[in-house]
């Protein structure tokens, strides 16, 4: 056989093998308890019924978080019993990661959706029926328009909004912003009142409505590291949240879409008031990156792997376990793990630094020259 005929052979097995992981760990999830995708189904039942959406509790002592908007969104959900409403969302999330995979790695989109599937921002996200995977393929999809939307359904997306002017891609700035916008106007043509409540009454602003200890684990940004270690300081916070914006934004413009996605993406986790882990799912075109660079055998990129290692769920469940007592409350190694996400994106800012430090080097001696 040919070498060519060789390859082929072994990347139908690679192929295959992902193939059956990737189900498997797609039927487990049918049997997972779909904690969010309930709150998301209830939220639309209330909508739809008229009632207020953030009076109180919508599903088993959880409060609906998201704008108006995402409620709307989610009214198909009301149509089918919960049961069947898992299936589908794990189903349209299984496909929504093959196509992030594919549009960041398009040679090895079969590894990526494994590896991806390994980590707990997106094992979680999928288990819970998040809606976190449609948010990536709206940004990476439609930079103008799928940002907008995606705002419009979760806040945190706005961060492209802001790296649109940074880089001052004026046009395309304004046409996310207009359509995020959009959203806030479909919110209170159609729900009026719960517009009100969300965006002049401040529901929008208030994280304890998430989880009501800011300081937990379970909050992956960089607010809560610094609850973590005793610094209540708005200021702190502000100044870190900033620095880590102009850091990543800088770094943003030095590569390619995809990067710039997965950059851009986690900062804007880290600085957000609250961020679960499956807030981070980011990571999947973060993932792509390093398996294409590694591919490559561009070694600096190993620097971001112990982390991204480390993000598999019975790793963190030493330090955040979903239920019961953690087995590590204190130390370096319960400091590592409880701000793993925050350490993995500055670990990702590593190999594009030593990048931009050694082409500006090489730049310097060609001037002397």
């Amino acid at each position: 056989m040919s070498t060519g005929g060789k390859q082929l052979v072994r990347w139908w097995v690679v192929c295959a093998l992902a193939g059956l992981l990737t189900c498997g760990i797609l039927l487990h999830a049918t049997k997972a308890v779909p904690v969010d995708l309930a709150v998301y189904r209830a939220g639309a039942e209330f909508a739809r019924a008229g009632t207020d959406l953030y009076a109180g509790p919508v599903n088993n002592g959880l409060q609906f978080t998201y704008p108006p908007f995402s409620a709307i969104v989610f009214l198909p959900l009301t149509v089918m019993s919960l049961g069947v409403a898992q299936t589908v969302v794990v189903v349209v999330n299984g496909v929504l990661l093959c196509f992030i995979a594919w549009r960041c790695a398009p040679r090895w989109w079969p590894v990526v959706v494994v590896v991806a599937l390994c980590t707990e921002a997106v094992h979680t996200s999928v288990n819970l029926g998040q809606v976190n995977l449609a948010l990536v393929a709206l940004v990476l999809a439609a930079p103008r328009v799928g940002v907008g939307i995606a705002a419009g359904v979760k806040l945190t997306p706005l961060v492209f909004v802001a790296h649109l002017v940074v880089r001052r891609e004026f046009a395309a700035a304004s046409v996310a912003g207009a359509t995020a916008l959009g959203t806030v106007g479909v919110g209170f043509l159609l729900l009026p009142g719960d517009s009100v409540d969300y965006w002049l009454n401040g529901m929008f602003a208030d994280s304890t409505r998430v989880f009501a200890e800011a300081g937990s684990p379970h909050n992956q940004s960089v607010r809560g590291m610094l609850l973590r270690l005793g610094v209540a300081d708005p200021l702190a916070w502000v100044a870190i949240s900033a620095a880590v914006l102009v850091g990543a934004f800088w770094l943003a413009n030095r590569v390619e879409r995809t990067h710039a996605v997965a950059l851009v993406g986690m900062a804007g986790a880290a600085v957000s008031p609250w961020s679960w882990g499956h807030h981070w799912v980011w990571v999947v075109p973060l993932i792509a990156v390093v398996v294409r660079e590694l591919a490559l055998r561009r070694w600096v990129w190993l620097v971001p792997v112990p982390f991204l290692l480390a993000t598999a769920p019975p790793v963190l469940a030493v330090v955040n376990p979903l239920e019961g007592t953690p087995a590590l409350s204190s130390g370096p190694l319960w400091f590592v793990l409880s701000n793993l996400y925050l350490l993995l994106l500055l670990a990702s800012m590593v190999p594009v630094a030593l990048n931009a430090l050694r082409d500006h080097r090489v730049s310097k001696l060609g001037t002397t020259q």
